[in-house]
């Protein structure tokens, strides 16, 4: 093993230098834990993790507002449809004028949503082959 003979100073303000000490508790040393922090970081399949992980918060919070607003419209119109449907007034203009297009708009928003996770499971495939 080789000596250590090398010292990195480094400046941090009290709660900083707290907040190191706080997370390099189950480390043998601060040093220990900034070292395999760096180690850990550098490995490229860290980092490909860290960024799939950052597309994937990315994807729920984009998709999960659109999935709201899709299936709230979805809900609108159906309900609406049976309302009018149980009171014989459903007209056919109001099919093909309101609730076709608010199905066919939902089905674009599920096909690009389904689309997107497929990329991004097929990104996960990739790094977990290539750890293997």
């Amino acid at each position: 093993m080789k000596q250590k003979t090398k010292v990195f100073q480094l400046r941090l303000t009290p709660e900083e230098a707290q907040l190191l000490k706080e997370k390099s508790g189950s480390f043998h040393s601060v040093s220990h834990y900034i070292l395999s922090a760096v180690q850990e970081f550098s490995n490229v399949d860290v980092k490909e993790r860290i960024e799939l992980i950052r597309e994937l918060g990315e994807f729920y919070r984009k998709n999960q507002n659109e999935l709201s607003w899709a299936g709230g419209n979805l809900n609108q119109v159906v309900k609406r449809a049976n309302e009018l449907a149980v009171a014989g007034l459903l007209a056919p203009d109001y099919v093909q004028e309101i609730v076709i297009p608010t199905v066919r708009e939902t089905q674009i928003i599920m096909e690009r949503i389904k689309k997107d996770l497929e990329l991004i499971t097929q990104k996960c495939i990739k790094i977990k082959l290539s750890n293997t």
